[in-house]
């Protein structure tokens, strides 16, 4: 398996800048061993407590079992969804901030990554699967008003939706071969992702791009490492972050086709094309 990964996710990293803040705090949460043993050594529950238990069915208890081992272990995180994955006796996990997770129902075992399903001679990765579908139905909604959009010259034969840093250089590298792209029909929709986070340095330099009067000049200028200043807006910047964090963007340029695939970071325009599967 590790043969198959490896390859895409180095690719991936080659092609994107890396966030250059202060790294994400470990997305591994085990309970704490200590508690769980003295929980083990209280007096057994009364009898309306095992009531409820009997009453609960094995998923509203997994999921009672899950939700209070992180609050114990991990009070900060948010749980978004918490659902059974199609492995029998996983559930699938997700927390503001974080890729996908699957715990065992008794909340004591948590893994990250994906959960492949082999099928004869495939292996189907359910958890991409999953991320596919999710992205399409977010990036749908994201109004045009709210993106820098360079449009295709002639004909629009395919859109992607890149999470972009000022000052990353493989951004740069991208936003520099945008007229190649325009070219072969592909239309760019620009979204903001502050590598260093909200609020920050890179992020006022996205505000600056998405206020300013001509914002397709404004990012061509910040890109090219000048200087751009701008009346205060109500930008999209802080959401356009946040929501990047939920696709699980980690690095930028991130691409995204209109399909919800991620297909990597950057990529040149000619790759892009057979990507895209466009002529």
């Amino acid at each position: 398996m590790k043969y198959l990964l490896l390859p895409l996710l180095a690719a991936t990293l080659l092609s994107a800048c890396t966030p250059n803040d202060k790294p994400l705090k470990s997305q591994v949460v085990a309970t704490e061993s200590a508690k769980t043993e003295a929980a083990a050594q209280e007096p057994a529950s009364t009898a309306p407590a095992a009531a409820e238990a009997v009453d609960m069915s094995s998923a509203e208890l997994a999921e009672k079992n899950i939700r209070s081992a992180l609050k114990v272990a991990a009070p900060e995180l948010v749980i978004e969804t918490l659902r059974p994955s199609p492995y029998p006796g996983l559930y699938e996990l997700r927390v503001k901030g974080f890729g996908p997770a699957y715990v065992s129902p008794d909340g004591k075992y948590m893994l990250q990554g994906e959960l492949i399903r082999i099928d004869g001679k495939q292996m189907v990765n359910e958890t991409e699967a999953m991320l596919t579908a999710e992205r399409k139905l977010a990036l749908s909604e994201i109004p045009m008003s709210e993106m820098i959009v360079y449009p295709a010259k002639g004909p629009r034969k395919a859109a992607v939706y890149v999470f972009t840093d000022i000052d990353c250089g493989y951004c740069r590298k991208l936003h520099a071969e945008i007229g190649e792209y325009n070219q072969s029909g592909i239309e760019v929709r620009y979204l903001a992702f502050p590598r260093a986070g909200y609020p920050s340095p890179s992020a006022a330099k996205l505000e600056a791009v998405w206020c300013n009067a001509n914002p397709l000049q404004a990012m061509t200028l910040s890109k090219q490492g000048q200087t751009v200043t701008s009346p205060a807006c109500k930008s999209p910047v802080k959401k356009q972050y946040e929501l990047g964090m939920l696709l699980g963007v980690r690095g930028t340029p991130a691409v995204f086709t209109e399909g919800g695939e991620q297909p990597g970071g950057y990529i040149p325009p000619k790759d892009m094309v057979k990507v895209l599967g466009l002529k």
